[in-house]
């Protein structure tokens, strides 16, 4: 992760959007998947807004058991939604072993990859990993309900990019 990743998911944390479930390993926190819940419409939407894995201990099954955690968590149906980059190879590995879908953002329809870019804040991302419904492009019934995620995407994007630039 780069040094802003960090500060992004517990600027999340901090606004109350965001809840973090923690790997531990011996009482030493060894992984790590911030969270949150976007109450739209006709499903919820849970975005998997960050999942990292202490060196030591990748490729354990450590970044699955914190996914599979937060899809635990909701007995509902819904989305869950996660972007990544291209190359982010393990990622994408885990994401699909837990029968997750991906799609490149560049062949979506535009409402629907706006609408995952602002859910997100996923500006550097290639790919949308997506489970819960069978295409991705259901997403463009949740453009209805953008003024949700606006407000969203005010208070865990724009604001916290903003007070890093502080304007």
């Amino acid at each position: 992760m780069g040094w802003y990743h960090p500060y992004f998911a517990s600027t999340c944390i901090e606004e109350k959007v965001c809840r973090a479930l923690i790997a531990y390993d011996k009482g030493v926190a060894i992984g790590v998947t911030v969270f949150f819940e976007a109450p739209v419409k006709p499903l919820p939407i849970t975005v998997i807004y960050y999942v990292a894995v202490d060196t030591k201990f990748r490729r354990r099954g450590v970044g699955k058991a914190l996914v599979a955690s937060v899809e635990s968590l909701f007995e509902d149906s819904r989305v869950f939604l996660a972007t990544t980059g291209e190359n982010n190879t393990p990622s994408r590995k885990l994401f699909l072993a837990l029968g997750y879908k991906e799609a490149y953002l560049e062949n979506l329809n535009e409402k629907v990859a706006e609408t995952i870019r602002k859910l997100a804040c996923c500006y550097e991302d290639e790919i949308v990993l997506y489970k819960g419904v069978s295409n991705i492009n259901i997403i463009a019934q949740f453009h209805e309900n953008i003024a949700i995620v606006k407000r969203i995407w005010k208070r865990i994007c724009l604001g916290a990019w903003r007070k890093l630039m502080r304007f």
